[in-house]
């Protein structure tokens, strides 16, 4: 009997409160290991999962999804992950290392903060409205991919209809930016953020005469429908030349280093969604903080 599809399908069961992205992460996985296994993550021993995932993985980051992976099955079946979980510990020094050398390398080849302002410079005056207009949300704001997802609205309360998306809310003397879906709202809740902006004014309302009237105006669109995750991030490597979310917040942290101002990095943190220390762990920061009331990555 073919007992791998209704370990699939308990764990699905429970996992009505899950995110997507969590689901389909181990459904690779999950996939991938008992493809390899030849049966259920449960059937296996531990030594077993370990030496399959050493075999279809090199990448620390790719095995510690498996390892959490076969972690959460054998949970599952109530079985002891004593070894399992051993092999994490391991495993998590390999990705504290991984992580150091590709930061490392990424700090020689990425431009400094002010070559932002330059890209930014250059989208305005080529008359790129849309890709100025994620530009800017991405550098003011520290953003991640899909927070840029917006719809453009002329008032809050069309931000009322679906608090499952992001919005850009223009008005006459200013913008709102509100995000309710960022990754970890779950934790932050929704963020709201008015700002005034001259440059942005404008390619708004340029960027909107572009489109057709009377329909919702998503910023990243295909033919008017809302892009896929994948396709966002496609696009903002072709915006900036290559460079991803994190290495645009990389550049702005590394200026934050450079200053010591633990003030502004508490601005970003609060501002991308996430912990003040995780950024510093994550960027391998050391600086000792200073509150030197300085600002140098609010662009007007």
């Amino acid at each position: 009997m073919n007992e791998i599809d209704p370990e699939w399908s308990e764990y699905l069961s429970g996992s009505a409160f899950k995110s997507k992205h969590t689901i389909i992460s181990y459904k690779n996985g999950h996939r991938r290991l008992t493809d390899y296994l030849m049966g259920p993550i449960k059937s296996a021993k531990q030594e077993e999962i370990i030496e399959a995932i050493n075999e279809i993985a090199n990448n620390p980051n790719t095995k510690a999804s498996l390892l959490n992976c076969a972690i959460v099955f054998y949970n599952l079946a109530k079985k002891d992950t004593h070894q399992l979980l051993k092999e994490k510990v391991t495993n998590n020094t390999f990705i504290a290392l991984h992580r150091k050398q590709v930061a490392t390398t990424k700090a020689k080849e990425l431009p400094k903060v002010d070559e932002l302002q330059v890209m930014l410079n250059k989208l305005y005056t080529q008359q790129k409205w849309r890709d100025f207009i994620v530009l800017w949300l991405m550098v003011n704001y520290n953003t991640r991919n899909s927070d840029v997802a917006v719809e453009i609205v002329n008032s809050i309360h069309q931000t009322k209809k679906d608090k499952k998306r992001n919005y850009l809310v223009r008005r006459k003397e200013d913008f709102v930016y509100i995000r309710y879906n960022y990754k970890t709202v779950r934790t932050y809740g929704m963020k709201k953020h008015y700002f005034k902006s001259v440059l942005m004014d404008r390619a708004v309302r340029y960027y909107t005469a572009e489109n057709p009237p009377d329909m919702p105006l998503h910023l990243l669109n295909v033919n008017g429908e809302p892009m896929s995750e994948a396709s966002i991030t496609n696009k903002i490597k072709s915006i900036t030349g290559g460079l991803t979310e994190s290495d645009i917040n990389k550049i702005q942290v590394s200026a934050v280093e450079d200053i010591a101002q633990y003030s502004l990095l508490k601005k970003m943190s609060d501002r991308r969604g996430t912990d003040c220390d995780t950024l510093i762990t994550h960027y391998n920061l050391s600086f000792q903080a200073t509150d030197i009331p300085i600002d140098i990555l609010d662009i007007q």
